[in-house]
């Protein structure tokens, strides 16, 4: 049962890691080149949301809340 306990607690350790630098990747892809970010602005609902600031800024806190939960779950189960 502790070994299960230590690779779940690893698991959500790694996935909230992940998702706290999903917004630096993200960031890089919409705003890599000009072209590519005009493409992404035109398309539909979602993406053509990623041009406003406001959106983007809800998105990455968002983001970063979620892996900060993440790692909190796997420091509250790793304690246990």
């Amino acid at each position: 049962m502790k070994r299960s306990v230590f690779n779940l607690s690893k698991l959500l350790l790694y996935i909230g890691i992940g998702i706290c630098l999903s917004p630096v990747v993200l960031y890089w892809i919409i705003h890599g080149s000009y072209e590519r970010y005009m493409k992404i602005i035109e398309g539909p609902f979602p993406l053509s949301s990623f041009g406003g600031g406001p959106f983007q800024l809800f998105m990455y806190f968002f983001l970063a809340l979620a892996g900060g939960a993440f790692i909190l779950l796997s420091i509250m189960q790793k304690r246990k």
